[in-house]
């Protein structure tokens, strides 16, 4: 959250911007280690390669990761970016576990394949596609300097556009004769509930199932979506609603319109969703 504060309100006028962005990405390395993984990071990206470059990533994110990634675990990574928790679930689940990693930028993707190729542990499969509710094609609207802020619909910026092929993941993954998940982690900028739209039928299948999502109440509506409906989905689909802390830990959702009332304009947090819980 610190790291997003400095880069959206501190770094946000132009000159201030533009200068830390060339400034970060002379300082990236080729690659990061997160005890045994292995990241290549992408030199044109300052946001996601440079926050994992300078130790600011998603930390309490990456901390209930850590905790619910397990040996023969699958584990499904929808907006894999450059395969960050690709890469950690790749030695997490184990020789006898599964990553499924889901990213539709044609340039995140090639770094994603490239993390995949620098672990060598044999257990993931990746696609070039969009997650959503129906097959289509449909245009990515590209961030220049901050490749985790892809949209699958217009925003008030200017944005350069490449079209994606989308698919529910329902069918992707009945194809790979995947039938169902240990855990699932979403981030893709709002487009939330038509990620789980198309993956309904895996979720009611996966007895076990832990879903790691961003929730962010304004992307969701410039989506198409609800914020309050998608809530309601998760629930209706078994999972019992947590909200992710800064130190990794969970508070039970209990009110719906005090978590969307703190989380308006750029603010977005994280849910976790757990069967049986």
């Amino acid at each position: 959250m610190l790291a997003e504060f400095v880069y959206c309100y501190l770094l946000r006028p132009w000159p201030l911007r533009q200068i830390t962005n060339w400034t970060i990405r002379q300082l990236l390395p080729k690659e990061l280690q997160f005890g045994d993984a292995t990241v290549v990071l992408n030199p044109h990206d300052p946001v996601v390669s440079g926050a994992l470059r300078f130790g600011v990533y998603e930390k309490a994110e990456t901390r209930f990761f850590e905790t619910a990634c397990r040996d023969g675990m699958t584990f499904l990574d929808v907006g894999a970016n450059i395969g960050y928790y690709t890469a950690l679930a790749t030695r997490a689940v184990g020789p006898n576990g599964r990553v499924i990693a889901i990213e539709p930028d044609p340039d995140s993707y090639r770094y994603l394949e490239q993390t995949i190729a620098a672990n060598a542990v044999g257990n993931v499969q990746s696609f070039e596609v969009a997650a959503s509710d129906a097959p289509a094609t449909l245009p990515l609207h590209i961030s220049a300097d901050n490749r985790g802020d892809n949209r699958l619909y217009a925003s008030s910026e200017d944005r350069p556009q490449v079209e994606v092929e989308a698919r529910p993941l329902d069918a992707l993954l009945r194809e790979n004769k995947i039938n169902a998940v240990d855990l699932i982690k979403i981030d893709v900028q709002g487009y939330e509930p038509k990620v789980i739209a198309g993956l309904r039928e895996i979720i009611t299948a996966s007895p076990t199932l832990t879903l790691l999502t961003e929730f962010w109440p304004q992307g969701i509506a410039e989506a198409g979506g609800d914020a309050n409906d998608f809530l309601q989905t998760l629930r209706e689909l078994g999972l019992t609603l947590h909200e992710l802390r800064p130190d990794g830990s969970l508070a039970e959702l209990t009110d719906d319109a005090d978590l969307i009332a703190r989380h308006q304009g750029r603010r977005y947090t994280n849910l976790v969703g757990r069967k049986n819980a």
